[in-house]
């Protein structure tokens, strides 16, 4: 899924479709994102998405231990790294993508973390922003991301 050497942005698409086991492809994403351990990171903001989808889940009768789904991508699996989201940075750089491009707020927060934060975790190495949203994935390819849409 990830080429190796590669510094994998993820969207919280991503990581719901890895812990929520009736999710479209979910043996290849949580196989893909083992694969590519310690080269993942995330805005600190997932975690909250990530919440509210576990949350939703479990209403759903979908997810059995939430806790446990949030642990593995945080803790215990791939370790995805959390990456602050500096609000001077990322807040109007957001606001800015949400103004010229058809997403969802946290989806242009996500792409503005990518550009910066983990554009700088990532250095020399190849960024891929990875998402399970096709508007969001337009849209990161419009700000000049390379993308990847697992299927």
């Amino acid at each position: 899924m990830i080429p190796s050497g590669a510094l994998a942005y993820l969207d919280s698409s991503v990581i719901a479709r890895a812990v929520l086991a009736d999710e479209s492809h979910h043996d290849a994403t949580r196989e893909g994102l083992l694969a590519a351990r310690d080269r993942l990171v995330t805005w600190c903001g997932a975690r909250v998405e990530l919440a509210s989808a576990l949350r939703a889940a479990g209403a759903q009768g979908r997810v059995v231990d939430p806790d446990h789904a949030a642990d593995w991508a945080f803790a215990s699996g791939p370790r995805v790294m959390l990456l602050p989201g500096a609000p001077d940075t990322i807040v109007p750089l957001g606001a800015d993508i949400a103004a010229r491009r058809p997403v969802r707020a946290l989806d242009a927060m996500h792409i503005a973390a990518a550009l910066t934060e983990a554009a700088v975790v990532a250095g020399d190495a190849r960024l891929i922003f990875v998402t399970a949203d096709a508007r969001q994935a337009e849209a990161a390819r419009a700000e000049g991301l390379e993308v990847l849409v697992p299927d």
